[in-house]
């Protein structure tokens, strides 16, 4: 009995031991791979306006995008006149390169556009003579008349300190607000002739 016990006991520390069947080794798992670190943006490429979104979001050259938060105008609607407190819509540029302003830094765009100045005349608000000499400055990579009834002097600035913090009203008189952090920013990402749509 005695010998049976031990010729078990052995039995079970054979199989207990004995080595696993050898089949296919196990892969190593891949180590993680790490996205690749965005580039600066260190020049924009182009620059977009939503009113409706409340922002402004620059496409930089070699990819990638920022996007700052924007005051609207006092009123609402695409700018006509002058003093109508209305931002414009439509594509513009970038017409000068930035200067200090009461709003910290403004970057001036080249409103009226050809487009403007078409549909102004048109419908009878400019002159024929106001007509060419926007559209004349406009071939020429020149600001347009600041002092036709279209109005002028618009552009992005900064908030200053009478409207730090306040990008959540309706307080510009038809520029686009960022704040003064953002303006800063944009100031050195902008080239005169860098396009900005500007929509609803």
């Amino acid at each position: 009995m005695l010998r049976h016990a031990v010729i078990a006991v052995c039995c079970f520390a054979w199989i207990a031991c004995a080595k696993p069947p050898v089949g296919p080794p196990i892969p190593t798992p891949a180590p993680p791979v790490e996205p690749a670190p965005s580039a600066p943006c260190t020049r924009a490429e182009r620059i977009d306006v939503s009113k409706s979104r409340r922002s402004l979001s620059v496409t930089c050259v070699g990819g990638g995008t920022l996007e700052f938060p924007i005051a609207l105008s006092r009123e609402r609607g695409p700018k006509r006149v002058a003093g109508d407190e209305r931002m414009p819509e439509g594509d513009y540029r970038i017409i000068g390169p930035p200067r200090k302003s009461r709003f910290y830094v403004f970057i001036p765009i080249d409103y009226p556009s050809r487009a403007d100045a078409d549909r102004a005349f048109a419908e009878g608000r400019i002159t024929k003579e106001e007509h060419a000499a926007i559209g004349h400055s406009h071939r020429l990579g020149r600001l347009p008349p600041q002092n036709t009834p279209l109005g002028g002097a618009l552009g992005i600035h900064g908030e200053g300190p009478r409207w730090r913090g306040d990008l959540a009203l309706n307080w510009t008189y038809g520029c686009i607000a960022v704040t003064d952090l953002a303006i800063a920013q944009l100031a050195k990402l902008v080239r005169p002739g860098t396009p900005i749509h500007i929509a609803d």
